[in-house]
């Protein structure tokens, strides 16, 4: 046993600088930085040493999209909770979506949504219907109007902000946005506390 959980700690601790910093406290794991690739079996591998309940996303622009899927899948399978302290984009919102419960810390914490893009930063367009399957499956209640509205966004700078107590879309990074009226993370469908 004790064995085990050096190796995943030597994991958890070796990793690259460009990639998501991963550590764990007592049964909650944090994860912050750029999703590269390789999280998830980093993840499985923290799960499988002990009991995990809570994974805590900070800081995260996104990256890999399969990424972002399998630790999703990964944390909704172990019947894990998430929470976003600070920010979680693109495929770090598909990681937050998995959790069984959802929420955002505090009034500027955010999630956000937009489709899968190229590396020109252009929509892949046969990745919509996979994305728009799978939001549901995790976030039963989502709002299907504004799923499609951001899973549509053409460009990978433009994004559906959710926060608390609002939201916006973005069309160019947080730059020139507008509110989406009337709307924010809880009746967007998206957290659950």
């Amino acid at each position: 046993m004790i064995s085990k959980i050096i190796g995943v700690l030597m994991i958890v601790f070796c990793h690259c600088a460009a990639s998501m910093d991963i550590t764990v406290s007592g049964t909650t794991v944090y994860m912050s930085g750029p999703v590269v690739g390789g999280e998830c079996d980093k993840l499985k591998q923290i799960i499988s040493a002990g009991q995990v309940s809570l994974v805590v996303l900070s800081n995260s622009n996104g990256g890999v999209a399969n990424t972002g899927y399998c630790i999703g899948e990964t944390i909704r399978k172990h019947k894990i909770s998430t929470s976003i302290e600070g920010f979680c984009l693109s495929s770090c919102s598909r990681m937050w979506l998995g959790g069984v419960t959802r929420k955002l810390e505090g009034d500027e914490s955010t999630v956000g949504l937009h489709g899968n893009y190229k590396n020109s930063g252009h929509l892949i367009d046969e990745s919509t219907t996979r994305l728009r399957q799978w939001i549901p499956r995790f976030a039963p209640n989502v709002d299907v109007e504004l799923m499609i509205q951001w899973t549509e966004l053409f460009y990978s700078k433009q994004m559906m902000y959710f926060y608390n107590k609002r939201a916006a879309l973005c069309m160019n990074g947080r730059n020139d946005c507008s509110s989406v009226r009337g709307k924010n993370v809880f009746n967007a469908g998206l957290a659950t506390q």
